[in-house]
């Protein structure tokens, strides 16, 4: 039997009997009355232990899963969450020799003439890579990624997998109905190749520092391109705490309120200012300073956004927060989730005296009891009638509703980034959240930042951060010139300006801003005729 064919087995083996536990447990639910919960908390324990383990052992994209399901608390129990949280960065690490063959055959020359240290522990081992803490040459520490020896065609297996799982899933459940097959696994397939691709990666990172120049309140790490290939990718020492350590954040004295905002506004922008997002931010990847500035690492897996798509999602996030079902229902519309011949007019109808109960009760399974939590209890508790509620799901499954292509994965991001968010501050408004910052769009500021479109995009590209202007002196077009700086004069000028960058790029958005204003001052006022 095939290495692809035994993993796919053994993967459904394991999801029926889950299945086939958790329907014995509701099903039986009477039979145990008030020891139902006593009875589902230790089954919730077996199968994440059972499933923890299964994921280490596989490896590869079933440890992917297992790092998503492990935010989703507003899905799983808390015995869950626990236990797959582990998979997040503590998976068996591969021998530091075989990490070290990888690097020196990359990079074309011994450890030494790279590294002055090389920790021989890693800071994390994920699915598909590993983290090494060294030390350049000149002393600057660096956080050393190296693709797990062997992990491609583990990763082709897992996805040849995907597909006839999925075509079999369709076969007995039809989820043809609700998501495009054939762009789900296209998703999959480009975001995963992508993950083993350390030049894409950088890339990516490169191009969230310029989206993100502006921010203020998180930082992207730099990129040494003279150290990093396909196989390994060396970047900037990241030396923050993990956002969902709480004690530690705590310590530091960290307003975790502001925090959780500055997270959720940073994937707002991403989302509806960039189209270009995070698609992986679960707690591994999101880091906080002493000072409160979000670190973001790990960019492999990303997604992308059109134009006309950015503007629905802005007007759908806007009306949510206005409570404007006729609005919410429209945006859906446009976005694809609602097909031809959808009665958008009985779903208004329908939607609008619910709005606050519907979107209260998405928010409250993450501050309270899982949807799985609450199914095997028997109840699940809305704040809508039981009569009402059956119209509702009645009136839904009528209806052409679907999932649209390259969808998946900002969904993924959005509701990992919503579940961060409670976690830090479990009283939090995500829906008031962003209605204030669609608001902070249509501010003087923000006005003037969009009169600035084009310019501010210019600035992003001709004043990078220093760190990416000193590797690409290195490089120049034709290919012929080195550019060789003293090691000590570098080192000053990325850390003085390094410090500046930003604030002088804010510094030239308002200054031109105040011109723009002045200008348009100018051309409204009375004009004068000789």
């Amino acid at each position: 039997m095939s290495r692809g064919a035994s993993r796919y087995i053994k993967t459904l083996r394991l999801a029926l009997t889950f299945v086939v536990q958790l329907g014995w447990l509701k099903y039986t639910r009477p039979l145990r009355g008030a020891r139902q919960q006593d009875a589902a908390s230790r089954l919730y324990k077996q199968q994440a232990r059972r499933f923890g383990a299964f994921a280490i052992e596989m490896g590869g994209l079933i440890v992917k899963l297992g790092q998503f399901m492990s935010v989703r608390i507003d899905l799983l129990p808390k015995e869950y969450i626990d236990e797959l949280s582990l998979l997040q960065d503590s998976l068996p690490a591969v021998p530091t020799p075989d990490i070290i063959a990888v690097i020196e055959t990359e990079l074309g020359r011994p450890l030494s003439q790279t590294f002055a240290t090389f920790d021989t522990t890693p800071l994390a081992a994920a699915s598909l890579g590993q983290v090494h803490k060294a030390t350049l040459l000149d002393a600057t520490p660096v956080a050393v990624k190296v693709l797990r020896p062997g992990i491609e065609a583990l990763v082709a297996a897992d996805l040849k997998s995907l597909h006839t799982i999925l075509r079999l899933v369709n076969r007995l459940i039809h989820i043809d109905r609700f998501i495009d097959l054939d762009d789900l696994e296209a998703d999959f397939t480009t975001t995963f190749t992508n993950e083993l691709d350390y030049v894409k990666e950088a890339t990516f990172a490169e191009k969230f520092q310029r989206n993100l120049l502006t921010n203020m309140r998180v930082d992207i790490p730099q990129i040494y391109w003279q150290h990093s290939t396909r196989r390994v990718l060396t970047m900037e020492f990241m030396d923050g705490v993990r956002i969902d350590d709480l004690p530690a954040i705590d310590s530091a004295h960290i307003d975790r309120h502001q925090l959780a905002v500055d997270l959720a506004n940073t994937f707002f922008s991403m989302v509806l200012d960039d189209g270009f997002f995070h698609a992986d931010p679960h707690p591994g990847n999101v880091f906080v300073r002493q000072d409160g500035i979000i670190q973001l690492i790990d960019f492999g897996m990303v997604g992308s956004i059109d134009p006309a798509a950015r503007t629905q999602y802005a007007a759908l996030v806007t009306a949510l927060a206005k409570h404007d079902a006729a609005g919410i229902v429209a945006s859906l519309k446009e976005l694809g989730f609602l097909g031809p011949g959808a009665d958008t007019a009985t779903m208004t109808k329908m939607l609008g005296p619910y709005i606050d109960a519907i979107v209260g009760d998405v928010a409250g399974f993450y501050t309270g009891r899982s949807m799985v939590d609450s199914m095997m209890a028997g109840r699940v508790n809305l704040n809508i009638d039981p009569a009402t509620l059956a119209q509702i799901q009645q009136f839904i499954f009528t209806q052409p509703i679907t999932l649209p292509g390259q969808t998946t994965f900002l969904g993924k991001a959005l509701i990992t980034v919503l579940g961060l968010c409670l976690r830090l501050d479990p009283g939090m408004d995500i829906v008031a959240t962003a209605g204030a910052y669609m608001a902070s769009q249509n501010s003087l500021s923000q006005v003037v930042t969009h009169l600035l479109g084009d310019a501010t995009s210019l600035l992003r590209d001709i004043v990078p951060t220093t760190k990416h202007l000193i590797s690409l002196a290195r490089k120049l077009d034709d290919g012929t010139l080195e550019v060789e700086l003293n090691k000590a004069v570098e080192r000053r000028i990325e850390q003085a300006q390094a410090k500046q960058t930003r604030q002088i790029v804010r510094s030239i958005a308002i200054a031109t801003g105040a011109i723009i204003v002045a200008v348009l001052r100018h051309r409204s006022g009375p004009k004068h005729h000789i």
